[in-house]
């Protein structure tokens, strides 16, 4: 009989994973990976032995309760027990027929919770366990628009933003978790600031990026480049926090259902930014030929690509953000 356990973060659909052999939990491991900063990069680790399913905190900064007691050695878990780690509990779930996903434990090893993914089976050291939090929105986007295809008759023209952190997991090794989590919150200040600024709306955060949307292509490009000028600011004053930010952005006509967003649009400005650099600025022509008739916004000359999961060639514009004025 597998040991089936249920992972739920608070607000977000829980998975559950058979557990056949060793699985870590945390924000940097091998295993599940839980997008929360009270959550350390190596949290617990789950074993089963005996029959028995083993629960061994890792040496966690903010600790791991089973009951709401704190815990210090390997504990089991038993029916009607949940472990805590931050805002998610792990407990043992009887029967895996009314759950919403389920796996073994080698299949489940680098999922993502606590950012509305579904459960992948990614292999460690694989490209898919390199994908960025834009990827796995595109591809949950991509996953339900065939379910939500009888509702484009109430689909709405938005200009959509993606954006994440590149290299984000090695800059949190090297920075380490503190010095990390207070890195991220700049990030995010600075972030959420000029999204309310401009007038966005934000869909998602992913953990080291966000889903935005904007009436108004206009403001969308306007706060791309003012996000990217407090980012080089903020690398300048303190160049051991700095990071480097890519972003994408289209215009087109999304779904909204359940506070999320849907439809191919919003796949293929997830795929915009999937191919932008650090400190870069992608724009699909449709956002250029809108932006461009006041001349004060430079881009540069088109680049044609291919953007995964999406027919045809497309033209994308780099947007020289350093030649808007400064906010």
């Amino acid at each position: 009989m597998h040991h089936i356990v249920k992972i739920a973060t608070a607000g977000k659909r829980p998975i559950h994973v058979a557990v056949i052999d060793t699985l870590e939990i945390g924000r940097e491991c091998d295993g599940i990976i839980v997008m929360d900063e009270r959550v350390s990069r190596r949290h617990l680790q789950l074993r089963l032995e005996g029959g028995r399913i083993l629960a061994k905190d890792l040496g966690s900064s903010n600790g791991t309760t089973l009951d709401g007691e704190r815990v210090t050695a390997a504990v089991v878990l038993r029916h009607g027990s949940r472990i805590g780690i931050g805002s998610t509990e792990i407990a043992l779930f009887a029967s895996p027929r009314d759950a919403s996903v389920v796996a073994t434990t080698e299949a489940s090893r680098g999922t993502v919770i606590g950012s509305d993914s579904s459960l992948r089976p990614i292999s460690s050291g694989s490209d898919e366990a390199r994908r960025t939090s834009i990827e796995d929105v595109a591809t949950a986007v991509a996953e339900d628009v065939a379910r939500l295809s009888s509702s484009f008759d109430d689909a709405e023209t938005v200009t959509i933003l993606f954006s994440d952190i590149e290299s984000s997991t090695e800059l949190a090794v090297s920075m380490g978790d503190a010095e990390w989590m207070l890195a991220l919150r700049a990030h995010n200040h600075i972030f959420e600031s000029r999204v309310a600024e401009h007038g966005g709306t934000i869909i998602k955060n992913q953990g080291d990026g966000y889903m935005v949307t904007f009436t108004s292509a206009r403001r969308g490009v306007l706060c791309a480049s003012a996000i990217q000028h407090d980012l080089h600011r903020s690398a300048e004053q303190n160049p051991a926090h700095a990071m480097r930010v890519r972003m994408g952005l289209h215009t087109g006509e999304a779904i909204r259902d359940a506070g999320d967003l849907f439809g191919r649009h919003v796949i293929i400005a997830a795929r915009i930014a999937n191919l932008a650099e650090g400190a870069q600025v992608l724009v699909s022509s449709i956002v250029r030929d809108i932006t461009n008739s006041r001349g004060d916004l430079v881009y540069s000359a088109p680049m044609a690509v291919s953007l995964k999961g999406v027919d045809g060639e497309h033209s994308l514009y780099d947007v020289d953000w350093s030649a808007t004025q400064k906010p």
